[in-house]
């Protein structure tokens, strides 16, 4: 934004004898210094004024004819000898010329006029938001456009699987105005490469913030999948049974069970005792039953490998807690801490999570494993009673 900055002196006709002056004139002296700040449709003007001494009121000329033919009249209220008025909706590249009257209870004197000149529109200016929710169809992304260049401004995202992607390719839009804003992306292709930059259009043009690339997943059933890079290549879901986004708790299983109910204690569980691993078998692992496909809970060897391979930190996901787990080739898995439920209560929930593998616990009847995590590292096991109420999260090979 480019300053301008002017200092004014204005004597009038009288002579000067100083600040204290008779009560029926303006002072012999006022000063006023200001400072200009002019954009493409906006403009401030702030200042100072010295030894104000009976004036009654002061007055701002403004106008882009020099002649004030139709002069926009404001007011300066003092405060401490301090002033600031500001202007919108002016035209770009234009000279605006204003001047300072000052009243007394009988006079009134005109100082000095003077001008400053509004920029011209200039290119918006944006940058483009890490992509987020990615999913084997959709994604999310969006920017924040930081100036509108001194117009009207829409903005979105628009994306290709050729990098530097314009608004000749896929896009979205997203309002207007300057700020953050969201897109979402749709219809991509399964185990895709795309490329995404946020776009800002106004009169002077388009500019786009910095490109971000991403990768669909795959999905078996409907239900996409991420590979973390582990030693046995083993795929992890996205999301839990139940939920249709990775920070979605979803639903909540006794071991061995594969429907939910609405109470859960050691008196409504089934025995299972004699039950060894349950991983693919439809009649106790939930995953398999309610997703089909290839679709398993996870064994404790299985939950062992992801635990010792991923990088761990707490995090908050879309306003939910939980932990997010890095594999070696960088791609990362969301366990939302959803709690457990016990009875018909919901215990820990935004606080700890508790996920079932397919594993029993032998050495201890009707208990099975389970990964446990809280705030505080580490992501590890926990040996509990099976009628307890966990969440599931499935894998595939």
């Amino acid at each position: 934004m480019k300053k301008i900055i002017f200092f004014l002196t204005a004597i009038s006709l009288l002579a000067f004898h100083g600040c204290e002056k008779d009560p029926d004139t303006i002072d012999n002296r006022i000063t006023i210094t200001d400072e200009v700040s002019a954009a493409a449709r906006t403009a401030t003007i702030s200042g100072t004024v010295e030894c104000p001494v009976n004036i009654t009121k002061i007055e701002l000329w403004m106008d882009s004819d020099e002649n004030f033919s139709n002069r926009n009249v404001h007011d300066i209220e003092l405060n401490d000898g301090s002033f600031s008025i500001s202007f919108n909706e002016l035209n770009t590249n234009t000279t605006y010329y204003y001047k300072y009257v000052v009243y007394n209870a009988v006079d009134m004197a005109e100082l000095e006029k003077k001008n400053f000149i509004t920029q011209d529109v200039t290119l918006p200016l944006v940058t483009t938001a890490e992509v987020t929710s990615i999913t084997a169809n959709t994604a999310v992304c969006g920017g924040n456009v930081t100036s509108d260049g001194g117009a009207t401004v829409t903005a979105g995202v628009c994306w290709s699987t050729s990098p530097n992607p314009t608004t000749t390719d896929n896009k979205t839009t997203n309002g207007s105005g300057t700020g953050n804003f969201t897109s979402n992306i749709t219809g991509l292709a399964e185990n895709t490469t795309y490329y995404v930059r946020a776009y800002a259009t106004n009169s002077k043009g388009t500019a786009y913030g910095e490109e971000k690339s991403f990768t669909t997943l795959l999905s078996i059933n409907g239900y996409d999948w991420v590979d973390l890079g582990l030693p046995s290549g083993l795929k992890w879901a996205t999301c839990n049974i139940g939920a249709t986004t990775p920070e979605g708790y979803g639903n909540y299983y006794a071991w061995g069970e594969t429907t939910t109910k609405t109470s859960y204690d050691y008196s409504n569980g089934e025995e299972k005792s004699d039950i060894g691993d349950i991983s693919g078998n439809a009649t106790y692992d939930a995953a398999r039953a309610n997703w089909g496909g290839t679709w398993r809970m996870p064994t404790d060897v299985e939950m062992g490998e992801l635990i010792n391979n991923c990088a761990w930190t707490w995090t908050t996901q879309n306003g939910v807690n939980g932990v997010r787990g890095t594999g070696p080739n960088g791609n990362s898995i969301f366990l939302p801490a959803a709690g457990k439920c016990r009875g018909s209560s919901r215990y820990n929930v935004g606080e700890r999570g508790y996920y079932w593998s397919s594993s029993p616990e032998h050495t201890i009847t009707d208990f099975a494993k389970a990964l446990s995590f809280g705030s505080i590292p580490p992501v590890g096991f926990t040996i509990t009673e099976r009628y307890l109420e966990y969440t599931v999260r499935p894998v595939t090979n």
